[in-house]
């Protein structure tokens, strides 16, 4: 009798001790609004940083303005659901631009984004580490050089925040 309760004593016991550590261990994921607030962030000390004063005025994304060339950067669901909002934003004259994976492209390439999204989603479930890979929405006056600003910093800083 007494070894029974002493053996149900020490499964409590490392019940409560496995449960301790993972309470403690474990990342507690941020809430979306806070992720998207600080993805806002990124993008915006990201604009900043290269020059760009802030344009308080958008509600999608986060605009800047150096001389002649208006930004506005936003993030894109892998899944392609914002694409044509974003291109909406655009004006005819204006470049449109989707950065993914160190590439520009003139249109979100949605098979290929959403192919990487599901595969890291997967990956994650299965307790593997999968990096998140943004796809950034890039609305620019045709005064602006797309070229001339390293995006896979921005990529990068989005990414560690997701």
């Amino acid at each position: 009798m007494l070894s029974s309760r002493a053996s149900k004593l020490l499964l409590f016991g490392l019940l409560i001790l496995t449960l301790a550590f993972k309470v403690l261990v474990m990342r507690t994921p941020s809430a979306p609004e806070q992720q998207d607030a600080m993805v806002r962030a990124q993008i915006a000390a990201f604009l900043a940083w290269h020059g760009f004063q802030p344009d308080p005025t958008v509600w999608i994304g986060v605009a800047g303005r150096s001389g002649e060339c208006q930004l506005l950067v936003t993030e894109a669901a892998y899944q392609g659901w914002y694409r044509d909002s974003i291109r909406r934003l655009a004006a005819q004259e204006d470049q449109l631009s989707f950065y993914f994976r160190g590439h520009m492209y003139p249109d979100q390439p949605v098979w290929l984004t959403q192919l990487a999204g599901y595969s890291a989603k997967i990956l994650r479930n299965l307790g593997l580490n999968a990096p998140s890979e943004p796809v950034l929405g890039i609305v620019a006056s045709p005064a602006c050089n797309l070229d001339a600003l390293p995006w896979q910093e921005l990529a990068r800083d989005v990414a560690a925040v997701r």
